[in-house]
């Protein structure tokens, strides 16, 4: 991680080099694990991506938030589906108040995206239904989406939670959104 950070702080990409820093920074390079910082848990787990990328769960005075991005849940048709990799994945965000995760695609344009790293909003749904999450954000969006696009998404995931008679609440998070959970 030092030499990434370091290499993206060289002078052909910013003015100020990882050496010339006036604090001390450390870094820790994490793998799966839970980690205790000042009495908050960060729990972490490996996702579903080409290369690695690590999904956080923080639980703090009893509330608990998951940032799982850069995730791809394959369609259960697909020869890659894992369900015991699904089944991980709902304990590790089970019962959160929020999940912030990937919901790159709507499940039409999932179907060219196979393999890309990203999900699609029918596995979405599924993972916090299945999860029991409080919150579902919908997040990482394609590049070439429009607010529509994102709009669609939304409603498409509200109902598909209501024809599961899920308690989940989804919402699709815009820029200056704030929150309370």
């Amino acid at each position: 991680m030092h030499d990434l950070i370091s290499a993206q702080m060289e002078g052909i990409y910013f003015p100020i080099t990882i050496r010339e820093f006036g604090a001390h920074v450390e870094f820790r390079d994490l793998n799966e694990g839970e980690h205790v910082i000042d009495g908050v848990s960060v729990k972490t787990m490996l996702l579903s991506h080409p290369g690695n990328c690590l999904s956080y769960r923080i639980e703090y005075h009893g509330r608990s938030i998951c940032y799982v991005t850069d995730n791809e849940l394959y369609l259960p048709e697909s020869p890659f589906y894992n369900l015991a990799y699904v089944e991980k994945l709902a304990d590790f965000v089970r019962d959160a108040g929020v999940l912030i995760t990937d919901t790159t695609y709507t499940d039409l344009e999932y179907e060219s995206k196979v393999g890309w790293g990203h999900s699609c909003v029918s596995q979405v749904v599924d993972l916090a239904d299945r999860a029991n999450v409080k919150a579902l954000h919908l997040f990482h969006h394609d590049p070439d989406q429009y607010d529509d696009d994102i709009d669609n998404k939304l409603e498409v995931a509200i109902a598909m939670l209501a024809e599961r008679k899920s308690d989940v609440v989804c919402i699709a998070p815009a820029e200056r959104d704030t929150f309370s959970f």
